[in-house]
């Protein structure tokens, strides 16, 4: 049951080419913010700023509240689709239909606008959410091949990476929504919402979910049965393992990418390429996902997932050496591009073996549900390294710039500099640390067969 059909290269590679579609469209979904769809919605309904930010702030703790707690529900849908298509397929519609009511705002009282911008607003955010936890969790239900994994992380990153320059691509012909412009935005948003919901329909339609385990009976639905499943999963060595990675590594990146080649070269007193600086943030990350399949064949994840922290360590001490000695920025970003991308890569790599030791020991099969909790401890992550990166600037007394920062204060430049660089040198540390205990590369092969023998029964 772990294995996809065997000598079916076509198959295979429909599957990878159908999840780059779904993962390429999932990942322009925050090039369309839900704040500033808000502005052009306001300029209709002419609420006032107070009545906005209570509508963002209460529309984005519900969101996130219903589709948590519909993650239960997903988890434990099996449906000739599979598990997550249908919900994605509801997401889509939800998207588009929220989408559609925002742009079309009826004339009506002050009271009765701020309601229909609220539940559109809720709406909307609901629906990306829908949309984006399936899918984290759809490469887990692909295969239990845990080489193929590997090969499916790759492209999970690749379509990320590619759905990124394609956003900045489009985002530099339309004129996006808070930003002014004729329309207020809304060329943007139609544009967006088209290249996204047609990626995610072709992706998703010949996508096939071969790997579902069955759900017990005892294990349908009720708030008990939820509870149960917090306990499987929070007292899973393993599964903390991979929380601690996942917020640690998007803390430390976070910090680091504030620190561009610029800023470095500001403090040691060079210029900058921008161009340069532009082409290796955007084709380094594909070559480094590129070339993990590749390093997969010959190492465990664990190693690879070292071998990228080792990297990025590498990389932050070149910068510390930077500032002081010679200009070696631009190697150093490249090292961070490839460290970065091989982090990430390993992090869904790991994921759906992590879930597969979880079902071994408690009968647990769940995808969705880790998925969001690993999500939430992802976006907690990068809020810390936000507040670490005010901070830091703050020092200088420049909010903005740190190249800026660092000519206008000479006493506090290496501080302030060596800041960015040495807080994610210590995230590599402790990165390199927790995964000496992950140890899951060598019981998988056990875990598998036992899984294997037990589905075959039921």
């Amino acid at each position: 049951m772990g294995n996809m059909p065997a000598g079916s290269k076509a198959f295979i590679w429909k599957q990878r080419g159908s999840l780059g579609a779904v993962e390429f469209g999932s990942k322009m979904l925050p090039f369309l913010t839900a704040s500033g769809m808000m502005s052009y919605m306001m300029e209709d309904i002419k609420i006032s700023g107070a009545a906005a930010r209570m509508i963002l702030l209460t529309g984005l703790a519900m969101s996130f509240l219903a589709a948590f707690v519909l993650s239960f529900v997903i988890d434990r849908t099996r449906k000739k689709s599979g598990r997550c298509r249908p919900w994605i397929y509801s997401g889509i519609i939800l998207f588009a239909v929220s989408i559609l009511l925002s742009l079309h705002v009826p004339k009506a009282a002050a009271g009765f606008g701020t309601v229909y911008a609220g539940i559109v607003f809720f709406a909307l955010c609901f629906s990306v959410r829908l949309l984006s936890y399936p899918v984290e969790a759809l490469l887990a239900g692909m295969t239990g091949n845990t080489e193929e994994r590997s090969n499916l992380a790759s492209v999970k990153g690749f379509a990320g990476g590619l759905a990124g320059i394609s956003a900045v691509f489009l985002a530099g012909r339309f004129t996006a929504p808070g930003l002014g412009g004729a329309d207020g935005g809304r060329q943007y948003v139609m544009v967006f919402t088209v290249v996204i919901l047609a990626s995610m329909l072709i992706g998703s339609f010949f996508l096939k979910e071969a790997y579902l385990p069955p759900v017990q009976d005892s294990q349908r639905h009720g708030l008990k049965v939820y509870a149960e499943d917090f306990k499987a999963f929070f007292t899973d060595r393993y599964f903390l393992i991979l929380l601690l990675y996942g917020g640690m590594l998007m803390f430390g990146t976070s910090v680091f990418s504030t620190l561009h080649v610029g800023d470095t070269y500001g403090i040691s007193g060079g210029t900058g390429n921008a161009a340069l600086v532009k082409s290796i943030s955007y084709s380094v990350p594909l070559a480094a996902y590129l070339a993990v399949p590749f390093l997969t064949r010959k190492m465990t994840k664990r190693q690879c997932a070292l071998l990228g922290t080792a990297v990025y360590g590498a990389a932050c001490l070149l910068l510390l050496v930077s500032i002081k000695v010679l200009p070696v920025s631009y190697p150093a970003l490249i090292m961070a591009e490839v460290g970065r991308g091989f982090m990430w890569a390993m992090l869904w790599a790991m994921e759906p073996d992590v879930f597969d030791h979880v079902d071994h020991d408690t009968g647990r099969a769940r995808a969705v549900f880790p998925v969001a909790v690993i999500s939430v401890v992802i976006g907690i992550g990068n809020g810390c390294a936000g507040v670490v990166r005010q901070c830091l600037t703050a020092l200088a007394g420049n909010q903005g710039n740190l190249a800026e920062a660092a000519a206008q204060t000479d006493g506090r430049t290496s501080f302030i500099g060596i800041g960015f660089i040495l807080i994610p040198l210590a995230v590599s540390g402790v990165l390199a640390f927790a995964l000496r205990f992950y140890k899951l590369d060598e019981e998988y092969p056990e875990i598998r067969r036992e899984l294997d023998r037990r589905y075959k029964k039921e």
